[in-house]
């Protein structure tokens, strides 16, 4: 009986052990199953990042080219470069195996509306409008820039058209809040930037303004500025010109890079002083 029990015993202890190592080996299983999906995550998150920094870094390569070309132009042009344009593909060589990463870059200083944000000009409400506090004011360029830009890098020159009178005549104050006097100037410089003529008077009228001085401001490089003559009351607007397009000092470079599977989206808007040669122009005042 002692042997029968003895024996009973030594089937149910290596049944034990039998069925523990079936469980280490099932553990051990799942354990090495979750580890390699878990270095497919760490594999697939490296190259989604590797393809992301790709991607910003070409975005910000071609917006710093876009900013440069904004600060060596002057108002109202328009560009856009995209990886296979010739200029690209003649100068550069892609170093990527397995596919060649992309680019677009817009830059834009020609508005359907001038507004407060360069972003946002397809209309005008209170959330664009351009605002001018107390002595204030927003300086328009009436020409085009239609330099090539790389000539203007290498040649210093500029080819500037001028917008024409009767396109002139079109600019609006569009939904006007606070409609008192402003001053307005009308000047302009020659090439050299010897001033011809200078035109200040306080009005509240900008359309009657233009009829009756703009035939007198005649040189390629006209400008037209628009000054708040009230301290204690700001100013709110939108300017338009029939729907035209209208050249402004301010610009938006818009970038989107692709590498991989990532594209990366950059937008900078340029906001540019008011030239130091116009300083004494805009200090003046005569009625």
């Amino acid at each position: 009986m002692k042997e029968i029990l003895k024996k009973i015993r030594n089937k149910r202890l290596k049944g034990n052990v039998s069925l523990l190592i079936i469980f280490i080996l099932l553990a051990s299983s799942v354990i090495a199953l979750l580890s390699i999906n878990q270095i497919q995550h760490l594999l697939t998150y490296g190259n989604m990042t590797f393809n992301y920094f790709r991607s910003f870094y070409i975005a910000k390569a071609w917006t710093e080219l876009g900013l440069t070309e904004v600060y060596h132009r002057e108002a109202g042009f328009k560009d856009s470069i995209k990886s296979w344009n010739a200029i690209v593909t003649d100068n550069l060589v892609w170093i990527y195996s397995g596919f060649n990463p992309y680019f677009d870059m817009e830059i834009e200083s020609n508005f359907g509306y001038l507004t407060d944000d360069v972003r946002y000009t397809s209309g005008c409400d209170n959330a664009n409008k351009i605002v001018l506090w107390g002595w204030e004011w927003i300086m328009l360029s009436l020409f085009k820039d239609n330099t090539n830009w790389i000539d203007k890098i290498l040649g210093e020159w500029s080819n500037l058209a001028p917008l024409l009178n009767e396109d002139v005549l079109k600019l609006k104050m569009k939904k006007l809040e606070w409609s008192k006097n402003f001053m307005f100037w009308l000047f302009s410089y020659n090439d050299a930037w010897v001033m011809n003529d200078i035109i200040v008077k306080e009005w509240n009228d900008l359309k009657k303004f233009l009829s009756s001085y703009i035939g007198s401001v005649n040189w390629d490089r006209r400008y037209l500025t628009i000054k708040n003559k009230n301290l204690a009351q700001d100013s709110k607007f939108c300017i338009s010109m029939d729907w035209m397009l209208i050249p402004y000092s301010n610009s938006l470079v818009s970038v989107k890079a692709n590498y991989g599977d990532m594209e990366v989206g950059l937008q900078s808007v340029v906001k540019k002083e008011v030239p130091a040669w116009s300083l004494d122009v805009l200090w003046e005042e005569h009625s």
